[in-house]
């Protein structure tokens, strides 16, 4: 698999930390950038955290006008709108989509036609046209297009990307008890993009698994081929914690396993282990590509998004869907 036309890759793989506000000046603007909140409800803290990275959230659309008054009031949100039209007549300069698909498809969509940054709230889609309709307008208009991914919020994945090309050519990356789900299966496939490269084939068949089990009780639910020569073998269950799995990348001098905050490289030098901070409490991804948003409108340069971008969503996008041709129709996809 490629990445999409025109992306960089984010982050800055010469540190070993999330993309955050404490490693450049950026964050610091003039003023609070406007943004306004459309959001299903499902969670509540979310205009407290849009303003904790420095936004001014300034209005609030739900799926009901009477539900957009109540919830406005609720988030100290100053305006409350009656529907799509009314949010995008405002103004704002940017929206947070708090949405499922495809609703959150059109409503991106309609922001960034309308001149608007965005935030996409949750890695899913259901629309790869309309998000790449997103990028494409946005990119034209130097816009920024933000999305919130838990992995470019972990202190711990950062540092192993800083730190594995000391280990030379890469061979194998293990994950064992990885969330499972559309949201955990993007979050464990972006990681393997950061760590492995873009993808070649995917395999979600059973029977088509290189190595069926990665230990008594891990059977292998997802397996993928890497450009730089990983094969990546990934257990999935329910109620997995992204940082909580037991996370092993290996190459020809060397490997890296990681768990939670404990990282061990062993190679020629010898084993050393590293703690690396603990990831932000709650939903340390939206919290970061909030700050990532700040950043790069406050530097009126939306390419130095380091974070997760339109771009990263619709490649894991593209897996996710090869992984379901192999379920479905067995062996192994290509891309």
């Amino acid at each position: 698999m490629q990445r999409e036309p025109g992306h960089q890759p984010g982050g800055n793989p010469g540190s070993d930390g999330p993309p955050g506000r404490d490693r450049s000046g950026g964050d610091q603007v003039a003023r609070p950038i406007t943004i306004a909140l459309v959001t299903d409800g499902s969670e509540r803290a979310t205009a407290a955290l849009l303003r904790d990275a420095g936004l001014d959230v300034v209005g609030l659309l739900a799926p009901e006008p009477l539900e957009s008054l109540a919830w406005a009031a609720d988030a100290e949100a100053p305006r409350a709108y009656a529907d799509l039209a009314a949010l995008l007549s405002d103004d704002v300069e940017a929206v947070c989509v708090e949405l499922a698909p495809p609703a959150s498809d059109l409503v991106a969509q309609r922001a960034a036609e309308a001149g608007l940054h965005v935030l996409l709230a949750r890695a899913v889609t259901a629309d790869p046209a309309a998000l790449r309709a997103v990028a494409d307008v946005a990119e034209d208009a130097d816009l920024a297009h933000v999305v919130a991914f838990d992995d470019r919020a972990w202190p711990a994945a950062w540092h192993v990307e800083a730190s594995a090309p000391a280990l030379g050519r890469l061979t194998q990356m293990t994950v064992v008890g990885a969330p499972s789900g559309p949201l955990g299966r993007a979050e464990v496939l972006d990681l393997a993009v950061r760590w492995c490269g873009d993808v070649l084939a995917v395999c979600a068949d059973p029977e088509g698994m290189p190595a069926r089990r990665l230990t008594a009780t891990a059977p292998v639910t997802l397996a993928l081929l890497t450009t730089s020569g990983a094969t990546v073998l990934v257990h999935e269950r329910m109620g997995g914690v992204l940082t909580e799995a037991t996370f092993t990348l290996c190459g020809e001098r060397g490997r890296i396993v990681v768990e939670g905050q404990q990282v061990r490289q062993a190679d020629q030098d010898g084993v050393r282990t590293v703690w690396t901070p603990a990831p932000a409490a709650g939903r340390s991804g939206l919290a970061e590509a909030a700050h990532e948003l700040v950043r790069a409108v406050g530097m009126d340069d939306p390419a130095v998004v380091r974070g997760a971008t339109v771009h990263d969503l619709l490649a894991v996008t593209r897996l996710r869907d090869a992984a379901r041709r192999s379920r479905d129709g067995g062996g192994w996809v290509e891309l």
